[in-house]
Formats: C-alpha cells, sequence, structure tokens
C-alpha cells in the first residue's frame, strides 16, 4: 500500500508540473506540434493549362499550390499576398520595384473560392496568366494598384515573391518565381514552355 501511495504522489507531482508547463509553454508548444505547415509548389510543372475568357480569347493560366504537410493542422484564414516585384534592367540584375501594399492572389477556382480559405492537404491558386493577342503576362490578383508595375512585355523578366499567411502560422521566407518571356504566344503548352520560362529561385 505504501508504494501504491508513493506512485499515486509522484504521478500527482508529475502531473502538477506538466499541467504548469502547459500554462507556461502552451502556446510555444502548439506553434510547433499543432500548428500548420504550408509551403507553395509548382502545379502541373508549371506548364499552364488552355482555357477561354468568356468574351473568347484564349488564355493560359499558370498554377501554384499551397500545400500543408501537417494534414491534421487545418490553416485557417489563409491567402497567398504578392509581397515584392524584382524587374530585370539593362544591366541583367534584377532590382526591386516600389510597392505601397501587398496585393492578394487568386485562389482557384476563382468563381467558387473565397479569398480566404481551409487549408488540411492542399489547394490550388492562380499565379499568373496570358492571354491571346496580349502583350504582357500579368500575375493574378484580386485587385491592382494604379501604378502595378508588374507586367512581363516581350523580352522583360519579373521576378516575384510571395508570403503565405494564415492563423498560427508564420512564412520563415518568401517564395519567389522567375518569369521572362520572348513575346510569342502558342497555344501548344511545350513551345509555349520554350517562349514564356516560369522557374522557382532557390534562396
Amino acid at each position: 500500500m505504501k508504494d501504491w501511495s508513493l506512485l499515486i504522489q509522484g504521478l500527482g507531482v508529475v502531473g502538477t508540473i506538466f499541467v504548469s508547463i502547459l500554462a507556461i509553454w502552451g502556446e510555444w508548444f502548439r506553434s510547433k506540434c499543432a500548428a500548420p505547415k504550408l509551403s507553395l509548389h509548382p502545379h502541373l510543372l508549371l506548364k499552364g493549362t488552355v482555357t477561354r475568357f468568356s468574351n473568347g480569347p484564349r488564355v493560359i493560366y499558370y498554377h501554384l499550390k499551397v500545400v500543408n504537410a501537417r494534414t491534421w493542422a487545418t490553416a485557417t484564414n489563409c491567402r497567398v499576398l504578392l509581397r515584392a516585384i524584382y524587374r530585370r534592367g539593362p544591366d541583367q540584375q534584377f532590382h526591386q520595384l516600389p510597392m505601397a501594399v501587398p496585393l492578394q492572389f487568386v485562389w482557384a477556382p476563382a468563381e467558387l473560392t473565397p479569398p480566404v480559405v481551409r487549408i488540411s492537404a492542399e489547394q490550388i491558386l492562380d499565379f499568373g496568366c496570358i492571354a491571346e493577342n496580349e502583350d504582357a503576362f500579368q500575375p493574378v490578383l484580386y485587385s491592382y494598384t494604379n501604378n502595378f508595375d508588374g507586367y512581363v512585355h516581350k523580352n522583360e523578366a519579373i521576378r516575384y515573391s510571395l508570403e503565405i499567411i494564415a492563423d498560427r502560422y508564420m512564412a520563415k521566407q518568401y517564395y519567389t518565381v522567375e518569369v521572362a518571356w520572348n513575346g510569342v504566344w502558342a497555344d501548344n503548352l511545350d513551345e509555349m514552355a520554350r517562349n514564356l520560362m516560369i522557374r522557382e529561385i532557390v534562396p
């Protein structure tokens, strides 16, 4: 009986210590073990998909996807922001352009998906598009500022830095994608991949 009594007292002490630790460090444990773990990845190898606008012109959309590695920790109020734009200059170096405010990318399908979403596994994002007979690639955003200069015209290249935002999640670094275009549009995606090149920039 004495041994059982000591065991019960010991378990009580351990339980008290554990509760105290959770009270002090609970938020830290939740942020490390129970928070979503999100990352951006290319979708369909960034080759795009051909579709049509409702008014007729063909258009190629390029997609990214947000993946949650902790499927048990659903990401809530998730969105992806354009945080920075870098344009290639005559010196072949990329120079940051001024941006007054971050702008939000559009979740796909745009007609059915709200601006903020819940992600348990993954969610597709409209990254950018280029329409037939148009003169530029453009990122797909919910809104554009009057002085927005993030369009890729013929023989230009731009780097876009994206950030994932969600409850209980903070990105450690931006995800950067470079888009370069030679000015030629084609509905053959293999051919178009040689005209419009999209690549991840690894930090």
